[in-house]
């Protein structure tokens, strides 16, 4: 046992006792490791197995603990003829086991295992939702994808993700992951990674988030098109609309051939909803969309563009007829929630025009410029005063003075609005400002992986040029232009 446990201790995390090693020296010590654990055979007995467990921590040998859980895992799915055994679901030891690993493994370490840290982290969720609590899976898992540093790169434990935060209608914890922009796919990227060692902590994560990382299993098309329209559906469920209309905005404006998939139209209606809830009209669509593509989504969708127009033009009785009309529509798509919705919202809306055009008025005089409005004279000033407290209306109540019967209903001064549009408009720059340092790195990283940068190309144009003085020798009569003219060509044609 004494000497099993040493190996198993031989390579503890940078911050207990590795600290000092070079990288290099590091990445044996790893390997080496990785080596002995998979050889045949070198599997303890179940009651040692569970002694290992004990003896070792989670978060200084968390490639040993790794290989060892993974083991576990295996005898008992052999044992008891069971994908998730009883020990492996939420209660049992294994699963306590596994939790606390995946609450303390050390990043680095993991970097060496891809395909046992993934097929560890959907064990977990196969675990909650074979009892049917795929919400004890979801924090977990959303910790540790966040541990790991997926940050920026999409990979199939993102939708894995988001399918646990439907199933479980747990949306808020799945924010935190949802809310950072994606930029690449995990791709086999050797010649721009050449020499990098899995263990050096300042390389970007598209090091060891690779097709062959085992990070991922192979992600399809449909999988990026699903993972943005679950995004959409935890945001309307939230309430987010502009997040929701963004991600519809993604599957609508997927590049197609000849014809559009059944759920980039299922995204177009929800997109159209969303934007009549966001901003109560509705957008022309992205400019990525085709036209040809954008006539198949408006003919597939026209009682959502009917309902739309109708909310546009405040026509409340026509708004009414066509929800009425659309009913079984509604129920088919499971858009009845969205659609009572945009009644609900209608009023609001009506609302926030008076603001454009009045600094004051009554609460009579509000429900008689709003003429349309669905609510009565009892339920009217109830209605505005929940717009000025959620803050969906940017607006004051108070009484008129001598008559405190009569609620006052004014609207921001142009420099009140004015200072609350350049709030907006500020807090709007910080989050664009986020997003463009997002975008920026990874841009870097794209020409790092296909080796345009700067110095790259003065590399190859260098050797072009030197290859071409010594084909010609002197040739001053050559045809060919000077100094490698044809660079762009060149490197267009070999795709380096």
């Amino acid at each position: 046992m004494s000497d099993f446990l040493a190996y198993l201790t031989s390579a503890p995390s940078r911050p207990h006792g590795s600290a000092n090693i070079t990288d290099k020296c590091y990445d044996h010590q790893l390997r080496d490791l990785i080596a002995y654990l998979k050889q045949p055979g070198v599997a303890p007995s179940t009651a040692d197995l569970n002694g290992y467990l004990e003896a070792i921590s989670p978060a200084v040998h968390s490639l040993s603990y790794l290989y060892l859980l993974r083991i576990r895992i295996q005898q008992l799915q052999e044992k008891t003829a069971v994908g998730v055994p009883n020990d492996l679901q939420p209660g049992g030891t294994l699963w306590k086991q596994t939790v606390k690993f995946l609450r303390s493994f050390d990043p680095i370490q993991i970097r060496y295992a891809g395909h046992e840290w993934r097929q560890l982290v959907e064990s977990v969720a196969n675990a909650a939702q074979s009892v049917s609590k795929p919400i004890l899976a979801l924090k977990v898992i959303r910790d540790a994808l966040e541990r790991l540093n997926t940050a920026g790169v999409f990979t199939s434990l993102h939708l894995m993700l988001v399918k646990l935060a439907l199933l479980s209608s747990s949306y808020t914890y799945v924010l935190p992951v949802l809310d950072k922009l994606l930029c690449h796919f995990p791709s086999d990227t050797r010649n721009a990674h050449a020499g990098i060692l899995l263990c050096s902590e300042h390389e970007p994560n598209t090091v060891f988030l690779t097709n062959s990382s085992g990070f991922s299993a192979n992600i399809t098309y449909r999988d990026h098109l699903q993972f943005y329209m679950y995004s959409a559906m935890v945001y309307l469920a939230l309430k987010k609309w502009d997040q929701a209309s963004h991600c519809l905005g993604i599957v609508i404006s997927a590049p197609t051939a000849n014809s559009v998939s059944k759920i980039m139209v299922e995204a177009y209606k929800k997109w159209v909803l969303a934007n009549l809830l966001a901003h109560g009209k509705l957008f022309s669509v992205p400019n990525l969309v085709a036209p040809h593509v954008t006539r198949v989504y408006q003919s597939l969708s026209k009682p959502y563009i009917s309902l739309a127009e109708a909310f546009e033009k405040g026509d409340f009785q026509r708004l009414r007829t066509e929800i009425s009309l659309g009913q079984t529509i509604w129920r088919a798509d499971k858009n009845s929630g969205l659609v009572y919705q945009v009644s609900e919202a209608y009023d609001k809306f009506l609302i926030i025009k008076l603001g454009k055009t009045f600094s004051a008025l009554t609460m009579p005089d509000v429900l008689q410029r709003a003429s349309s409005c669905s609510k009565g004279s009892h339920d009217i000033e109830e209605f505005v005063v929940s717009l000025v407290m959620t803050k969906e209306l940017r607006a004051k109540l108070s009484h008129s003075p001598g008559n405190e019967t009569i609620t006052m209903l004014r609207f921001p001064l142009s420099t009140q609005s004015h200072a609350l549009q350049e709030e907006h408009i500020r807090l709007k720059l910080i989050q664009k400002e986020a997003a463009l340092n997002t975008i920026s790195r990874a841009i870097t990283q794209t020409k790092i992986t296909l080796e345009t940068s700067h110095e790259n190309l003065q590399f190859i144009a260098k050797n072009q040029k030197l290859a071409g003085n010594s084909e010609r020798s002197g040739a001053v009569g050559s045809t060919e232009a000077d100094g490698g003219g044809d660079l762009d060509e060149d490197l267009m044609g070999d795709g380096r």
